[in-house]
């Protein structure tokens, strides 16, 4: 099953944190994805960390 991945990292040149959310079967294809999309710049991996799924709750009209 498919499960959101916040990555927060750091540009090496600049300094600056940010964060980005990938999609992956596991932690490791996340941070695999993440090396794809930002190749053109050298960032450190600071952390990997599941974003929890949020159940939708239906209203319900009394």
């Amino acid at each position: 099953m498919m499960k959101t991945y916040a990555v927060v990292f750091q540009n090496q040149r600049t300094g600056k944190v940010a964060m980005d959310k990938f999609t992956g079967l596991n932690e490791g294809e996340a941070r695999g994805s993440f090396r794809e999309c930002y190749r053109h710049e050298n960032y450190t991996i600071l952390a990997t960390v599941e974003v929890p799924e949020i159940e939708k709750r239906e209203k319900v009209v009394g």
